[in-house]
């Protein structure tokens, strides 16, 4: 059975005096309530008050921790997402999503400050480094901005590109990941990004092709907030990696276009010129809570149930022995 609970467009921050105040200050108690039982207080009470309560060990990265949900908003989605041509809405209950206002501007809005990045950062590993065209924005541009005119371009944190080993071209894996969820590379937080990059990382050590339907038995969407980025939560009682450890504070100014040029056309577009990806902020990402077991492939049950068996893996280990296939081997036997 699927429940869904379809989203108020003015869900979100509301009035003490309002009848539903109580209800909704439950819900995001419940979001900042980690699977210790501990809640992030820092965070909860910015939401509640909607200002910046004060500095603690907390962080906005703990919006992405994990937790059990009393959320009575279930979606259940099977796990054949391979194969480029499915169309993953058809197995998916969507709920209703608030656009996004995130109204930060950027610091990258010169050429200057782009050249400089790219003297210090490469993009890929490949040997197409120039073949990545990154630009400048405007002073007034955001990342939920959505180009109208040729050419295609997707806006990327420079923030997580180094320590997340994010790489361009995505992988098929990460690909298929933002077509599924529906959401632009900005538009995945970017403590979501390090699972879904450590998840990859680990599967490649144990020699498995990273499966959707597998890593949806392990995270899930918590639930949708108005205004606010995708976050990956860890199923209750399946946690597989711990949250990543950096705060990654203060990301959201610092962002520029990529776009692709005539010697990479991989790096947005498939064979036949499809998107790869949504390239721009969606006002209709998808709450996913989770994979039915039985249409798993038998190996796919085998995969869970393995890796069922291991003990909380560290995420920034992971990441950390990525391209260093024996500390990778060394770690996961661990």
């Amino acid at each position: 059975m699927v429940i869904l609970r379809e989203l108020d467009e003015n869900e979100g921050r509301i009035s003490a005096s309002s009848p539903g105040y109580f209800e909704w200050a439950r819900q995001v108690r419940a979001h900042y309530t980690r699977a210790n039982g501990v809640l992030n207080s820092r965070g909860f009470y910015s939401e509640l008050w909607g200002f910046d309560v004060g500095s603690s060990s907390d962080s906005d990265s703990d919006s992405n921790s994990s937790s059990g949900s009393d959320s009575d908003c279930v979606i259940i989605s099977p796990s054949s997402f391979t194969g480029k041509r499915k169309n993953p809405c058809r197995d998916l209950v969507v709920a209703g999503y608030t656009p996004v206002t995130m109204e930060v501007p950027s610091k990258y809005t010169s050429a200057e400050m782009v050249m400089s990045f790219r003297k210090a950062v490469r993009l890929t590993e490949s040997k197409h480094e120039e073949s990545i065209i990154i630009e400048p924005v405007r002073e007034d541009e955001f990342v939920f901005f959505k180009n109208g005119t040729p050419p295609d371009y997707f806006y990327l944190y420079t923030g997580v590109i180094q320590p997340l080993n994010l790489w361009l071209p995505f992988t098929s894996f990460e690909a298929e990941m933002l077509r599924v969820l529906n959401v632009a590379p900005t538009q995945l937080h970017p403590n979501s990004w390090a699972f879904v990059k450590a998840f990859e990382v680990m599967c490649l050590g144990f020699e498995l092709v990273p499966s959707i339907g597998v890593f949806f038995c392990f995270y899930h969407i918590k639930n949708l907030k108005p205004q606010t980025m995708v976050s990956l939560s860890s199923q209750p009682n399946h946690r597989l990696m711990s949250l990543y450890a950096s705060n990654f504070k203060g990301f959201k100014d610092s962002f520029f276009r990529v776009r692709s040029s005539d010697q990479l056309p991989d790096l947005m577009y498939d064979e036949i010129g499809d998107p790869l990806f949504p390239f721009y902020w969606t006002d209709n990402p998808r709450l996913i809570k989770g994979t039915i077991f039985e249409t798993l492939s038998d190996f796919e049950q085998d995969i869970v149930h393995f890796l069922d068996s291991f003990a909380l893996m560290d995420t920034a280990d992971i990441l950390r022995c990525e391209g260093n296939s024996e500390a990778l081997t060394e770690y996961l036997r661990k």
